[in-house]
């Protein structure tokens, strides 16, 4: 398993010991249900997409062992450059001064007798998943949103994925992740995300004899210039950061160049032959 960060430091004092920090496309976000207050309002998924800044997560809570994530799969010959977001905390305020939404006397912003405030649930044994959760409850707070979290094991976890946002970890070396978390029967559609104009880019993607010839439907399902899950479209979901993996090994022993590593669920049964 990987060395957590907060041990990183430690250990790097060990002159026999060096770090590998390998890449990955493992990364951590997530959802909002579209027909739940106040994810039900674009402008509140919007606003937290850009109120949300990443490179200051990364470096908090992952010691800047990580990289800036803005979709599933980030990198890959899949990935859409129309998904990147820019932290821009002026552009979310507007949008939520647009949208209706005041702040009330503690500062929390409300709407028709609605506050924005929601429980963010995590892996209470995942220390990186629980930073990333305070981190994001602090930032929130200064856009007037109100995130409180709570820890729980997978079992207690799980009955919260379709009612609250859950701090998420995925990532693998194959497009059809994009198809789980998208499609509008998708098994990890956790948003409750249906677009009828998604859904065909999808089926048409899987339906491709080639994955090559597959590429540029799985991104128009992500932006195809008017609609999608982009952060300037649905933005169902919030992106965070792909994690690095960190090892130590011996000064002496060569580690070979890593591939970008999947998420645990997503190795293949030779990826180290």
């Amino acid at each position: 398993f990987p060395v957590p960060y907060e041990q990183a430091a430690v250990l790097e004092k060990d002159e026999h010991l060096k770090l590998v920090a390998a890449p990955s496309i493992v990364t951590r976000y997530l959802n909002m249900n579209m027909l739940q207050k106040p994810f039900d309002d674009l402008r509140v998924r919007q606003a937290i997409n850009y109120g949300v800044d990443r490179e200051r997560m990364i470096d908090n809570v992952m010691n800047g062992f990580g990289t800036v994530a803005y979709s599933v799969g980030d990198g890959m010959p899949w990935s859409s450059p129309d998904m990147k977001c820019t932290t821009d905390v002026e552009k979310a305020k507007k949008l939520l001064d647009d949208g209706g939404w005041t702040a009330g006397a503690d500062g929390i912003r409300e709407k028709d007798g609605t506050r924005a405030a929601f429980n963010l649930y995590y892996s209470a044994g995942d220390t990186v998943r629980q930073g990333i959760a305070e981190e994001f409850t602090n930032q929130m707070k200064e856009l007037g949103i109100e995130v409180s979290i709570k820890g729980a094991s997978w079992d207690d976890l799980y009955p919260h994925q379709f009612t609250d946002p859950v701090v998420w970890g995925w990532g693998t070396n194959a497009p059809t992740e994009i198809y789980n978390l998208f499609y509008s029967k998708g098994t990890g559609n956790y948003a409750c995300y249906e677009n009828a104009a998604t859904d065909a880019y999808l089926d048409e993607a899987l339906a491709c004899p080639k994955v090559e010839d597959s590429f540029d439907l799985w991104k128009k399902a992500q932006w195809d210039g008017k609609s999608g899950i982009a952060p300037q479209g649905d933005a169902p979901w919030v992106w965070f950061a792909n994690i690095d993996h960190l090892y130590f090994a011996k000064d002496n022993l060569k580690i070979a160049k890593q591939k970008p590593h999947p998420h645990g669920h997503g190795w293949s049964l030779v990826n180290n032959v």
